[in-house]
C-alpha cells in the first residue's frame, strides 16, 4: 500500500480525479501529471483552509460543487496568444478574398475551446478588417469553453501587458482602451460593436451531440483535442464536422492533427482541414 503526506496527491486520489475528468470532460492525464495536479492544487487547498487532498475532494464532490468551478480550472491548460500560429489568420484572411464560401453576407465562426478570449479576439479584428473593405460582408462569431472562470474573463476582454504583446500596435490602439488599474495597466478590447457580434458559452466538447444552433463556416479548435485519447479525438472530431458546412475550414493546433480519423475532410496545409 503507498504511504503519503497528507499534503500529497496519493496514487488512488489521482486515479480518482483522472478517471472523472476522462469520463465527464474526455481530459485524458497520464502518470507523470500527477505532480502537476498536486502544485497546481496546493495553493487552492492553502486558501481554503483544508489540511488534506482527500478532503478537499470530498469538499469538491460532496460539499460544494461551485469549487468544481475553481478546480476544472486549476487543472487544466489556458495558455493562448492573440494571433497564435499567424499562418492559419493569414490564409483564413486570403481565402475571405477568394473562396465564395467564406466571402458571403454573413460568415459563422466558432472558437471551440476559446479560453481566455484572445483567439474570439483575433477572428474578430482579422474579420472587421476585411469588411472595412467589403461592406456587404458580415460576420458572427461563437466561442466556448468548459471554464467558467477562463468565458468570465473572455467575456471582460481585458488583458495585461505581457498578454498583448502579440497585438500589431495598430491592431491595439484601434480595439483596445488603456486603463490605468491600481499599479498597472491593463486594456479592454472596447469596440462595442464588435462584441455584438460575439457570443460566449460553456459547452463540453466531450457531449455526445452539441446543442448549437445552425451550422459554421470556420471552426478552430485549437490545443484542445491533444488531450483526448485517441478514441475520444475521433469523435470529437466527428462532431466538429457534423457542425461545420461543406468547403468550410477547420484549424487544429500545431500538435494536432486529423489525418488518420477516416473523416470527410481534406488536409489544405498542416492543422489546415477542409470538409468535403
Amino acid at each position: 500500500m503507498e504511504v503519503t503526506n497528507s499534503r500529497d496527491i496519493s496514487q488512488e486520489q489521482f486515479d480518482k480525479i483522472s478517471a472523472y475528468l476522462q469520463n465527464k470532460y474526455g481530459l485524458y492525464f497520464k502518470q507523470e501529471k500527477r505532480t502537476m495536479f498536486q502544485s497546481r492544487l496546493i495553493k487552492r487547498l492553502n486558501n481554503l483552509k483544508i489540511d488534506s487532498f482527500g478532503e478537499y475532494l470530498d469538499y469538491i464532490f460532496n460539499k460544494d460543487k461551485d469549487e468544481y468551478t475553481f478546480f476544472l480550472d486549476l487543472v487544466t491548460t489556458h495558455k493562448t496568444s492573440f494571433f497564435r500560429e499567424e499562418y492559419q489568420f493569414d490564409f483564413l484572411k486570403e481565402q475571405l478574398s477568394v473562396n465564395d464560401k467564406l466571402n458571403k453576407k454573413l460568415l459563422k465562426v466558432w472558437s471551440a475551446g476559446c479560453s481566455t478570449g484572445e483567439e474570439v479576439y483575433t477572428l474578430s479584428i482579422l474579420l472587421n478588417e476585411y469588411k472595412k473593405d467589403n461592406p456587404r460582408f458580415d460576420f458572427q462569431i461563437l466561442g466556448t469553453d468548459i471554464s467558467l472562470l477562463s468565458l468570465k474573463k473572455a467575456s471582460q476582454g481585458i488583458y495585461k501587458q505581457n498578454e498583448i504583446t502579440d497585438l500589431p500596435p495598430y491592431f491595439l490602439e484601434s480595439y483596445f482602451k488603456e486603463i490605468n488599474s491600481g499599479d498597472s495597466t491593463v486594456y479592454k478590447f472596447s469596440n462595442q460593436e464588435i462584441k455584438n457580434k460575439i457570443k460566449l458559452g460553456v459547452l463540453n466538447l466531450n457531449r455526445a451531440s452539441y446543442n448549437l444552433k445552425g451550422t459554421f463556416d470556420v471552426i478552430f479548435c485549437r490545443n484542445v483535442i491533444i488531450y483526448f485519447n485517441a478514441e475520444t479525438q475521433r469523435k470529437v472530431l466527428s462532431r466538429l464536422l457534423e457542425k461545420l458546412n461543406p468547403g468550410g475550414f477547420l484549424f487544429l493546433g500545431h500538435s494536432e492533427t486529423a489525418i488518420g480519423a477516416s473523416l470527410p475532410i481534406k488536409s489544405i496545409r498542416p492543422t489546415i482541414y477542409q470538409k468535403l
